[in-house]
């Protein structure tokens, strides 16, 4: 059976209690025995079950975690990991349920973005297709008109309500839709896939902004947080790429890793690049400078965590009239469709 992931909102939750339990004084076993019957998350519940399992049986908690990679990212793997043996695994909770967080408030708002205009258009699309024909229909059979005597308009609409009532349309849509979406599923598991889906959204406007926006602001999220516990700076940027999950970043990461390790500075390694910011260099840079680049960090994340939220409501609001224009040319559509019978019916009276 395969294993549905968990959400970023259940992982804060689970992080956030336990950080609240360790620092406590409750310990690790007992606190994972607690959070399985309480979260209300099945596939959490029941790595959390088998997690104080594997701790009852002399296991560590990250060797422990390892055992569900649907519930756990191998970067808040290797965070625990480094809380075990530096000590400080009361922190790396905070830390990880501070990153879960905001990585779901991000979520949420880019949801919140686009879900609204899709789902007008679905609706306005079904009622165009559907309900309006159904209309016509009786109209056109009142007046006698044969096919051959409908305006094109008309014949146009009339055809996609039969499609869309056939079984044989649903028969034959239903399995092409399921060969596409597994030719596509295919397609996002290869490299070259993943990168063409990538460049694609980035060259939509305002959507590729948002998109690269999130990717940053998680990168420098995961950035700080990992040279917060005590990674090296290397293994930081390897991890806070896979954490971004952007195909183009993590594209251009190896190469910024080699220049950092063959002595170039970060600032000029990430400016090497197109794909960060010159505010992002610039804050790094002077991080560095002053030697406070965590700090830096958060504060630069702090500071995208905001303008992915003005991007997402710029973006919103400049949907909106793309929406009404796409509504009222289908509404339109099928007022003239319903309309040319009848002004024909008139004309030959």
């Amino acid at each position: 059976m395969l294993a549905r992931r968990v959400s970023a909102q259940h992982r804060a939750v689970f992080f956030r209690c336990l950080a609240t339990l360790f620092e406590s004084g409750v310990t690790l076993l007992a606190s994972t025995q607690l959070l399985a019957g309480q979260t209300d998350c099945a596939p959490l519940a029941a790595a959390a079950q088998d997690i104080t399992l594997q701790l009852s049986r002399g296991h560590t908690l990250s060797q422990s975690m390892a055992r569900h990679p649907w519930c756990f990212s191998p970067m808040q793997l290797a965070l625990v990991r480094v809380g075990e043996s530096s000590g400080r695994l009361g922190g790396v909770f905070s830390r990880l349920a501070q990153a879960e967080e905001r990585r779901s408030a991000l979520l949420q708002r880019m949801r919140s973005t686009l879900m609204l205009p899709i789902l007008i258009s679905l609706v306005c699309l079904a009622l165009v297709t559907v309900v309006a024909p159904l209309v016509l229909g009786g109209v056109i059979q009142q007046m006698g008109l044969s096919q051959q005597a409908m305006p094109w308009p008309t014949q146009i609409l009339i055809l996609f309500s039969t499609l869309l009532r056939s079984p044989w349309s649903w028969a034959l849509a239903v399995p092409l839709l399921v060969a596409v979406g597994g030719g596509l599923a295919q397609l996002e598991k290869s490299e070259r896939g993943r990168h063409l889906r990538a460049t694609a959204l980035d060259q939509l406007p305002g959507l590729g902004r948002v998109i690269r926006l999130y990717a940053i602001t998680h990168f420098l999220q995961t950035l700080e947080t990992t040279l917060e516990v005590g990674f090296p700076l290397l293994k930081s940027l390897e991890m806070s790429a896979q954490a971004a999950a952007h195909p183009l970043l993590e594209e251009v990461m190896p190469e910024v890793i080699e220049a950092v390790r063959s002595g170039v500075e970060l600032d000029r390694a990430l400016a090497s690049f197109d794909f960060f910011p010159r505010l992002v260099v610039q804050g790094v840079k002077a991080g560095q400078e002053a030697g406070g680049l965590n700090s830096m960090l958060r504060h630069l994340s702090q500071l995208y965590n905001v303008e992915v939220e003005y991007a997402s409501q710029t973006l919103s609001v400049a949907l909106e009239p793309l929406v009404i224009s796409l509504v009222g040319g289908l509404v339109g559509f099928s007022v003239v469709a319903t309309l040319l019978p009848m002004t024909r019916l008139v004309d030959s009276l």
